[in-house]
């Protein structure tokens, strides 16, 4: 009996799928398929449909889907010029200013778009997100009360959120939560490189130094049930958390904490989620989402070995616009002249490819010598199907890094979630000689030598 070998792939993601429910053809069957993940179905019906408003909005979901933001972004302009009254394409711009932290120019589109057809439940959780995101509580706790009401059971792990967000809400009650505390300019905070991964020490109501991944490529912060257990936390709520590996979700427990520190930053009242995984547990107390630090531009300067914190703009002409969806930070990129967008994941040991992007370069499990008996774990358990892939080169429009050899394996979870095509996720090896800079308000990336 063989061996496996396990690798380490530290992504977690809130829930962020396209769902609806049941219409009028076409519309009914382009819901249903977009719901399925159907995306060749969907095409095909779009081609066989009349043009109109409604379908050319519908198209735009498909290219946002498959990653094509502006594709979709040409359709859903159209879809408005051909008939303002089209909420499917309001919807989608929201979408697209989402993608770009525009939340404001969000929330309007979302709004509009429930204007025209109030009766949606989608239109109401995302214009929640961005009415949170614009610090409108208030606002943020009607849309996802509607949700639920209007709910039609299209996807039970969405539900499954907006429940969570909501007692959240009632937890906390009018208080402000995730609360950050720190000097105008903070001091670097010293980084652990091991295993491909890097760590910092995190100090939790007072107790510690815990042993914490810095993870780009985690919307959240989360503490493993041992900590959990150790610190004597209440829990408030249950959730979803999806990351790669086995079915790509897991139950999460949601708690309060009082204080997180790490340097000299402090976050007060930080609602975290919670992870049970024995292969990460025995490496790491618990995971940092730099997303928790998005008030400040954050550089993870792998060479010296820190992460540093500001307020100060950078405005230096090697900025690459990236895309966040669900505070998962997308990269426009290339593999060998393939294009995709690729997860800036400082929680991934190595790169990773998409089965798909595997396929489009003529590689797939018939492929002579590239099944591979090698897993890879992470929150959602152990993965299924690796390929082993020969010397790639993996560009963006300001670097270009070969890689001696790389993996494929399964994103089709972690793509349904975010509701647009993951074509891999940038690891270790293609960040580690970098200091990559995240402007979560630009929207933007650095990555520098």
């Amino acid at each position: 009996m063989s061996r496996r070998h396990l690798l380490v792939l530290v992504a977690l993601t809130s829930v962020l799928t396209v769902c609806a429910g049941p219409q009028v053809s076409p519309a009914s069957n382009l819901r249903n398929l977009l719901i399925k993940d159907d995306i060749p179905q969907a095409e095909e019906i779009l081609l066989r449909s009349p043009r109109s408003a409604e379908t050319v909005a519908y198209q735009g979901e498909v290219e946002f889907r498959k990653g094509n933001f502006e594709k979709a972004r040409s359709s859903y302009q159209s879809a408005i010029q051909m008939n303002e009254k089209t909420p499917r394409a309001h919807f989608g711009m929201g979408k697209l200013a989402m993608a770009k932290v525009k939340s404001k120019e969000a929330l309007a589109s979302f709004k509009r778009a429930i204007e025209l057809d109030p009766s949606e439940p989608l239109y109401h959780f995302f214009a929640s997100e961005a009415a949170d995101l614009e610090k409108k509580t208030a606002e943020s706790k009607k849309h996802l009360e509607e949700y639920v009401r209007l709910d039609r059971h299209d996807d039970e792990d969405r539900l499954t959120e907006a429940k969570a967000a909501l007692a959240l809400m009632a937890a906390f009650g009018n208080k402000d939560y995730a609360v950050v505390k720190a000097p105008d300019q903070p001091s670097p905070i010293p980084l652990r490189k091991a295993l491909n991964l890097i760590f910092a020490d995190v100090k939790i109501n007072g107790k510690g130094p815990y042993n914490f991944v810095v993870d780009t490529g985690a919307s959240q912060t989360a503490l493993s049930q041992k900590l959990a257990r150790d610190l004597g936390l209440k829990v408030i709520t249950t959730t979803v958390m999806h990351g790669v590996g086995g079915s790509g979700k897991v139950n999460s427990e949601i708690y309060r904490i009082e204080q997180l520190q790490v340097g000299d930053v402090s976050v007060a009242d930080l609602p975290v989620g919670t992870f049970d995984d024995p292969v990460i547990s025995q490496i790491a107390d618990g995971i940092i989402g730099t997303a928790m630090l998005a008030d400040f531009i954050v550089t993870i300067n792998y060479p010296d070995g820190r992460m540093e914190l500001t307020h100060k703009p950078i405005t230096t002409p090697d900025a690459i616009p990236i895309w966040c969806v669900s505070n998962m930070l997308l990269l426009p990129a290339d593999v060998n002249g393939k294009p995709g967008n690729f997860i800036v994941d400082t929680g991934a040991i190595t790169t990773v490819l998409s089965l798909g992007m595997a396929n489009l370069m003529g590689i797939n499990e018939k492929t002579p010598g590239a099944l591979v008996d090698l897993g890879i774990a992470g929150v959602g358990g152990a993965q299924g199907i690796t390929l082993m892939l020969p010397q790639l080169t993996l560009k963006t429009t300001r670097q270009s890094e070969t890689l001696n050899q790389a993996l494929a394996i399964d994103l089709k979870e972690i793509s349904r979630m975010l509701g647009t095509e993951v074509s891999g996720v940038a690891g270790f090896d293609f960040l580690k000689n970098y200091k990559l800079t995240l402007d979560y308000y630009k929207a933007e990336i650095h990555l520098t030598k």
